[in-house]
């Protein structure tokens, strides 16, 4: 009997620590629609019933990034850190720096998400009343790229860690799935009802925002949907069993893939979902074969060192993210190693302790990522 109690104990315990739990980073801020991380670990925010781009600080605190503007909507950043914008009744996409510069970059029929293609600075963009995707060259010249039948009201746009793209119709809520070679299925169809918002990948899932049902969908990578956050609407926090939204719209996973940000269309709140999948200690070994360890973990000196096992040569990549998911360092980019063992020396100094996430992927979606603890 006492093993048994001891083992339920166990269960309950590790039940709380992976258990989701939603946060509201602000409320009543001009974020109503898409939002997206910047380069500095801030928040954009789109207003879609109003003229600007705000800028949220994980602290709360907001600014008006750039204003002018008709409906706001769709946001995507390209390779060399330029944001994008769909002007959705504007019929206008613009291009900004990082202090709110901007410009016009293409014109076309209600351009609502955005996307970059995972392997160049394209954007991929739906048109919601032309019912179809476009491709948008880094030039501003513009192409058709997916035109079908079943296309009604395309926003949503995400990739999967196989760089199939996810389109997802606000009218109607059918999700399709395009795959590299260019084969267009059908993939879910979340709720029986109302509005879906945009979607967003993270741990293996499509979160798809049911606005009008107050809803977070989240479906797997058979397209089987499943009702994960939500009822009825209101504000409230804490366990995901208990949160509740407010007609959530915009959602947008962190670079570590454990969080989720949430603009609540009728409150104008931005909520933060945590604990999607934490990374433990443990994963240390993807399905590719990859192995990522680091030493010493915590690690309180100047540097800690990092352990790369490759099954195959590689071009790879290892950054370092904090616990919100804002890319702190990037040890190497895009670098070219043999298969075999691989260590790195990565610095630490000036870094506030706390729990990071390392993270290792390389050029074909695989992805690592390993906890490290940084002490004082």
């Amino acid at each position: 009997m006492k093993k048994i109690t001891l083992l339920f104990c166990l269960a309950v315990a590790i039940c709380r620590l992976f258990a989701q739990t939603v946060t509201t980073v602000a409320t009543n801020v001009p974020i109503d629609d898409d939002l997206i991380l910047a380069p500095d670990g801030s928040l954009i925010g789109s207003h879609y019933n109003g003229t600007a781009l705000s800028k949220l600080g994980l602290d709360g605190a907001s600014e008006v990034f750039a204003t002018g503007f008709d409906t706001p909507n769709g946001l995507a950043y390209d390779s060399q850190g330029r944001l994008f914008m769909a002007d959705n009744r504007g019929n206008k996409v613009y291009k900004f720096d990082a202090e709110g510069n901007f410009e016009l970059f293409a014109e076309f029929s209600s351009p609502s998400g955005l996307l970059r293609e995972w392997d160049s600075d394209t954007l991929i963009a739906t048109s919601y009343a032309g019912d179809k995707l476009v491709r948008i060259a880094p030039d501003g010249s513009i192409a058709d790229f997916v035109t079908d039948s079943r296309l009604n009201g395309p926003v949503g746009l995400c990739y999967d860690e196989a760089h199939n793209l996810y389109i997802a119709n606000f009218d109607d809520r059918r999700i399709f799935k395009l795959t590299p070679e260019g084969a267009l299925s059908d993939f879910a169809h979340p709720g029986t009802g109302g509005w879906l918002g945009f979607i967003a990948y993270a741990q293996g899932y499509i979160y798809a925002t049911l606005f009008s049902r107050h809803q977070i969908w989240r479906i797997d990578s058979s397209g089987q949907a499943e009702q994960w956050l939500g009822s009825t609407a209101g504000s409230a926090d804490g366990d995901a069993s208990e949160a509740k939204f407010n007609g959530p719209n915009g959602i947008r996973a962190s670079s570590t893939g454990d969080t989720l940000f949430v603009s609540d269309f009728n409150t104008r709140s931005v909520r933060m979902v945590t604990g999607l999948n934490p990374v433990v200690p443990g994963r240390e070994i993807n399905k590719a074969g990859m192995r990522l360890t680091i030493n010493p973990n915590p690690v309180s000196g100047p540097a800690a060192i990092v352990r790369l096992e490759l099954p195959g040569p590689a071009s790879a990549t290892l950054q370092l993210f904090d616990g919100g998911g804002r890319l702190v360092q990037t040890a190497f980019a895009g670098k070219r190693l043999p298969a075999g063992e691989h260590e790195f020396k990565l610095p630490v100094n000036g870094l506030s302790p706390g729990t990071y996430h390392c993270r290792l992927s390389g050029t074909k979606g695989d992805a690592l990522t390993q906890q490290l603890v940084i002490g004082k």
